[in-house]
């Protein structure tokens, strides 16, 4: 994925507002967004077909992670998918114990990326470079491209980054409709400089609009499969309540567990 804009704790009663554009090669098989059974996580994520990871998820705890790859050389094919570490992270019960995992990772293990963790209380960005770099976002609008966080100095990052500030500064309300035009957009220096990347084999692949809610029952997941500028976001928010249901059904197997 190329372009992850998150809103962290906008606004009191929504602690997280997520965008993300992934940009992929045209022929690599990925799978929706579905429940899936890792561990003693149930998380809600898209799969790479082709190495068996991810690029974004939620789990069963509220913990949101997303990844973006950083730019390098000569990518070692050899080192372990950085997909798979999105799946690690999601193994945590918050976004601090996934900062403190991602802050313990061996150095030349993977190749460089990023790594955003969220739980709607903290947030944090990994930054890795062969070694990893842990830092906390503060609350407010942030976009991670290619490069570190926020980084101004990217074009796109800070065209994006004054966009979505702009949303979060505004009133209270839904901000998926504004997110989504930011999503289709087309401006910027071709090919790569665009939010939605058309560049022949190579472009935006899926979209996904998530907004997080203290009433889960308000949440909502959209996603569109394909370049959101010609497919529309279908509705997937039943998934969320059904990860909300696999939550509660945990949480009553340990306590009963506890009394047995």
């Amino acid at each position: 994925m190329c372009t992850l804009i998150l809103l962290h704790r906008p606004q009191p009663g929504i602690p997280l507002v997520i965008a993300a554009n992934r940009d992929e090669y045209r022929d690599r098989p990925a799978r929706g967004p579905a429940l899936v059974r890792r561990g003693t996580r149930t998380l809600l994520a898209p799969i790479d077909l082709r190495a068996g990871g991810t690029w974004l998820g939620l789990n069963d705890a509220g913990l949101f992670a997303a990844l973006t790859n950083r730019p390098s050389a000569a990518p070692d094919r050899t080192r372990r998918s950085r997909g798979l570490l999105v799946l690690d992270a999601l193994a945590a019960r918050s976004a601090l114990e996934a900062a403190a995992a991602l802050q313990a990772l061996p150095a030349g293990r993977y190749n460089p990326f990023n790594l955003v963790v969220a739980d709607g209380r903290r947030a944090f960005a990994a930054c890795y470079d062969e070694t990893p770099r842990v830092t906390e976002l503060a609350p407010g609008a942030h976009v991670v491209g290619n490069a570190d966080p926020d980084d101004r100095s990217v074009p796109k990052v800070a065209r994006l980054l004054a966009e979505a500030e702009g949303l979060a500064a505004g009133p209270r309300r839904d901000w998926l409709p504004g997110l989504a035009a930011i999503c289709r957009g087309h401006e910027g220096e071709a090919p790569l400089g665009a939010a939605c990347v058309h560049h022949g084999d190579y472009g935006t692949r899926s979209s996904v609009l998530l907004r997080l809610e203290r009433d889960a029952r308000r949440a909502k997941l959209l996603f569109a499969d394909g370049a959101p500028c010609a497919t529309s976001y279908r509705d997937l928010s039943f998934l969320l309540h059904e990860l909300r249901r696999a939550d509660r059904s945990a949480a009553t197997a340990t306590a009963l567990g506890g009394i047995a």
